[in-house]
């Protein structure tokens, strides 16, 4: 179905053990596009990028031969989880750069209006008002948290690297821990403040190397190296151990 000149959206349908599956997939071109690109974005649906030089026959083409690793990938896709249980196994929250993470206390307050949280006594205590919607406003606390504690992680890294961001935006994305646009605005995963603190801080600065490369060319990666040494080897760890980590209060 096309939806403009330049965007159309195809189906495409796997089976699995005998059950049926869907995957949508947004064909887009792009002026800013060089080459062709195809990112999964969640496990049913993908982005595919291409140049405006390139004809949508062969767009389509090449979607119909990356079937395959669409079905494997969209099979690897984290599980939703739940951040009641992620904080019961005593995992942390990382709100500084170079503080220490901090465990998570969560505790349901019946008699309280609102969810708050206090930061006392080197922990995050989390006082959710009541077990209605629970998953959902400790997910809320941790955002709130995340909108308050990233700009000064980011500041931190830009003192570290003499780059500088013109703007800062704290979101919910569905496949992304972060991105630069070429305004200059950094755009951050809340969830980073799940992340151990090296793979956090990890994040902020391969955004910040996107203000003078807004590529992964081998310059981009130099620049890098220059904040992170092993950038390339932190970045595998990040799609290891981020993988589980993003999967987390995505629960309707």
């Amino acid at each position: 179905m096309s939806i403009s000149r330049s965007t159309k959206f195809e189906t495409l349908e796997f089976f699995d053990d005998s059950k049926r599956r869907t995957l949508v997939c947004e064909l887009r071109k792009s002026p800013r596009s060089r080459r062709i690109n195809l990112r999964l974005k969640s496990p049913g649906s993908a982005l595919l990028t291409f140049p405006q030089r390139m004809g949508w026959k062969d767009a389509e083409l090449f979607l119909q031969q990356q079937t395959d690793w669409l079905r494997r990938k969209s099979l690897e896709f984290p599980v939703p989880s739940s951040l009641s249980d992620y904080f019961a196994r005593g995992s942390f929250i990382c709100l500084d750069s170079r503080g220490s993470d901090k465990p998570v206390n969560i505790q349901i307050d019946a008699h309280a209006n609102r969810t708050r949280t206090s930061l006392e006594n080197q922990q995050v205590s989390i006082f959710v008002a009541g077990e209605e919607n629970r998953e959902h406003l400790i997910k809320e606390a941790c955002r709130k948290l995340a909108c308050q504690f990233l700009p000064s992680r980011l500041q931190w890294a830009e003192e570290r690297t003499g780059l500088q961001s013109k703007r800062i935006r704290v979101g919910d994305q569905s496949t992304r821990w972060g991105s630069c646009s070429p305004r200059g605005t950094i755009s951050l995963n809340w969830r980073i403040i799940l992340l151990p603190q090296e793979l956090g801080n990890y994040v902020l600065f391969h955004e910040l190397t996107h203000l003078v490369e807004m590529n992964h060319s081998s310059r981009f990666w130099s620049k890098l190296e220059e904040f992170v040494p092993g950038a390339k080897k932190m970045d595998r760890k990040l799609s290891r151990v981020g993988k589980p980590v993003f999967a987390l209060g995505r629960i309707k």
